[in-house]
């Protein structure tokens, strides 16, 4: 593995740059709609295992694994602890308004109590806008194949249009931020529900880009993780 960040830092320099790149006009455009949505009511009370670690539990025993079990994972406790962690974006951020909300797509492939499927979620609703057969080969959707055998996967979007209006190179690198977040807030409450799963950085947008409404600039999928029960 390459130790050496002279080839990075001038790269990583240019994200201080707050001046837009494109034309700062994002506030004339609007994110592709879902016309075909149906809402979903994410079941607020919807518990988990039972068995729930303590945040000090949860990072001693966290692990990163491509080793799923088989078992169907409940989608309802999948879409709420996506969007409390959307919720807890917008809250701690206050950065909405200025360069946009963040938004996840919970790709349920085994799914319990809801049907497989593309769930939109944000900090405000939740809804169905597919099944699980629009996709196709589930394969298609990372750069690892391996990522497919999870029960499902949830990819963070933002809205770069927006935060390039707003402060440039830095207003990417604050959604960036932002989404890892969000992501591996997700990522550890599944792990303290000790169901397993990895974040990774090779989520295939163009692949589903037809039904995520992702045009790679208001709409660009940036972090995501799989979820699944632990391989027994």
């Amino acid at each position: 593995m390459r130790t050496d960040p002279s080839m990075m830092e001038p790269l990583l320099g240019t994200f201080a740059d707050r001046a837009p790149s494109g034309d700062g006009l994002a506030a004339n455009r609007s994110l592709l709609p879902f016309a075909d949505a149906v809402p979903v009511d994410v079941e607020a009370q919807a518990t988990g295992s039972g068995r729930t670690l303590d945040l000090h539990d949860t990072l001693q025993a966290r692990r990163s694994t491509l080793q799923y079990g088989k078992a169907p994972v409940r989608t309802d406790l999948i879409l709420r602890w996506v969007r409390e962690a959307l919720v807890r974006d917008a809250d701690d951020w206050g950065l909405d308004d200025a360069c946009g909300p963040l938004e996840a797509f919970v790709f349920a492939l085994r799914s319990e109590g809801r049907p497989a499927g593309i769930y939109r979620v944000t900090a405000r609703e939740a809804s169905f806008i597919a099944p699980a057969s629009a996709v196709g080969d589930p394969q298609s959707l990372g750069i690892q194949m391996e990522f497919a055998d999870g029960a499902g996967i949830v990819t963070v979007c933002a809205n770069l249009d927006a935060a390039d209006s707003w402060t440039g190179a830095h207003g990417f690198r604050l959604c960036a931020v932002r989404a890892s977040m969000a992501l591996y807030d997700f990522h550890l409450r599944c792990q303290s529900d000790r169901l397993a799963g990895t974040v990774f950085g090779g989520f295939i947008g163009a692949s589903v880009r037809h039904l995520i409404q992702s045009d790679g600039v208001t709409r660009h999928p940036l972090l995501s993780a799989t979820y699944a029960h632990p391989a027994s």
